[in-house]
């Protein structure tokens, strides 16, 4: 198989580019979601343990692997993470690996990123003797429902090998396969969802003066939701209140006038004040727009997780390694995004870094979450090959 960057990679996990491969696929053909993730699991260990990395431990994160590599002197830990869960959709893609699982698939990437993780560790290993400190492969579940790094928080990792940083990386493909995207500072937005039922009184929509119509209500909460970030959030705040569901009645009994109407929904921004003002607005406005036509309103509001502010310097330690071994035109910056991702419980802790790696190509321009995305495997060296650098580099840098 050919690979970007391919003069430029560490050699070793060159060589093991065929074989990464065949395991990227063999994931992406079995997706599985949250925590419930076996055999994404089991075959995460066997092919360490096939490669002699044989402390790990599956018991301590629900769906999770974590994996040590000691080095061959005392030191510092370092971390390195990769999401490993898939989301609740079709594989509408027309590859031989294409997912074996009805609604569910690898649209987001998840079984690269685990694959570049392998690499990178299998290289650490071998190379084990050169190095002090050690290294945490982190095989995280249930990214995509925003609940995994914070199981693994909780269940205190970071503290149990005393991790002293964390990098991860994402695929992006609007970058370029063979370039990475660097962001320090706010990079990626925090991410709740709501849930709101407006309750009124069904009636046969013959004679509504006998009942009281949720569905007007609904009406004016929605126009009166988009007010809180044009006329209530300050303008340079960055914030978004998405709208993505509405429920009421029955499409073929048009005759009836429903009971009650659901509608949900995100909600985005970067910075924790803003986050609970819309929180407050959306429970004020629920509760008096719906009274306002004679309805009652609920509103439930699930966080899930905090915006991802990458440390400047950590991102800083990644540019060093990356123009160094891939040169300064590999490293370039990246937009800031209103997508969520739970990278940022680690990083509210513990130094670290979120990197965007990039996979576009004539094959791969599909949008992530799309039916028909799929992973460029051309990338997997590279991108194992920056994890492992950096971890190489973090570790002689803090034990000095």
């Amino acid at each position: 198989m050919d690979y970007v960057l391919k003069d430029r990679v560490f050699p070793e996990i060159g060589a093991w580019a065929d074989e990464l491969a065949r395991i990227r696929r063999d994931i992406h053909a079995h997706p599985e979601l949250g925590f419930e993730t076996p055999r994404t699991v089991a075959l995460l260990k066997e092919t360490l343990a096939g490669w002699g990395i044989t402390e790990l431990d599956d018991t301590i994160v629900k769906g999770g692997l974590i994996a040590v590599i000691e080095g061959g002197r005392p030191g510092p830990t370092v971390a390195l993470r990769a999401d490993i869960d898939a989301l609740p959709m079709p594989d509408n893609s027309e590859n031989a690996w294409k997912s074996t699982t009805e609604m569910r698939c690898h649209a987001c990437g998840h079984d690269g990123h685990a694959t570049w993780l392998l690499g990178a560790l299998r290289y650490l290993n071998e190379k084990r003797a050169g190095f002090a400190g050690r290294v945490v492969g982190l095989f995280q579940p249930a990214e995509e429902i925003g609940r995994g790094a914070l199981a693994v928080v909780e269940a205190g990792v970071l503290e149990k090998y005393g991790v002293k940083e964390i990098y991860g990386a994402h695929d992006e493909p609007t970058i370029e396969k063979g370039r990475f995207g660097l962001l320090g500072g706010p990079a990626q937005a925090s991410t709740d969802f709501f849930y709101i039922t407006v309750r009124g009184r069904g009636v046969h929509a013959a004679r509504p003066h006998l009942g009281i119509d949720p569905i007007p209500a609904a009406g004016l909460l929605i126009g009166a939701l988009q007010t809180i970030v044009s006329r209530k959030v300050m303008p340079i705040q960055p914030a978004v209140v998405s709208i993505s569901s509405v429920n009421g009645g029955r499409f073929g009994t048009p005759n009836v006038i429903p009971e009650e109407v659901t509608l949900s929904g995100t909600v985005r921004t970067f910075n924790e004040d803003v986050r609970n003002q819309i929180e407050r607005e959306m429970g004020r406005m629920v509760e008096t727009v719906a009274a306002s036509e004679g309805c009652t309103g609920e509103l439930r509001y699930d966080r899930l997780v905090p915006a991802l502010i990458n440390p400047p310097e950590s991102i800083e330690h990644v540019r060093a390694f990356i123009t160094r071994q891939f040169g300064a035109e590999a490293a370039g910056p990246i937009d800031v995004s209103m997508g969520g991702e739970d990278f940022s419980e680690y990083v509210n802790r513990i130094p670290g870094a979120m990197i965007r790696v990039g996979i576009r190509d004539e094959a791969h321009k599909a949008a992530l979450h799309h039916p028909t995305f799929d992973f460029n495997d051309e990338v997997i060296p590279a991108a194992a090959t920056m994890l492992a650098g950096v971890a190489l580099d973090r570790l002689a840098a803090l034990g000095r």
